[in-house]
């Protein structure tokens, strides 16, 4: 794939590749030089809502970032939900004791 530099320096992604790395508008790219003359770009990583919010750093969390956290809880919710009553013993009425 090609792309041209325009007269402002800039440059534009094309879009299997935006869309295979998630960059959306505002995605904020690192840039760095690499070797022979290569150009290295990386997708910036950014806290999500609940990391900024309450601060999932902590060494033994669960998850690493809160978007961690909100995936496996998607992952959670797709999969079917067992068979509860298929599962549970069937019970059985203990007769009565008349008086």
């Amino acid at each position: 794939m090609e792309t041209t530099v325009t007269s402002k320096g800039q440059l534009t992604l094309p879009q299997p590749i935006r869309h295979a790395l998630g960059i959306d508008v505002g995605t904020v790219l690192e840039v760095e030089l690499g070797a022979e003359g290569s150009v290295v770009l990386r997708k910036k990583a950014k806290h999500g809502f609940f990391d900024q919010f309450i601060g999932l750093k902590a060494r033994n969390a669960p998850f690493a970032s809160g978007d961690a956290a909100r995936e496996a809880l998607r992952i959670a919710e797709a999969e079917p939900a067992p068979d509860l009553a298929a599962a549970a013993p069937k019970a059985t009425a203990a007769p009565r004791k008349r008086r």
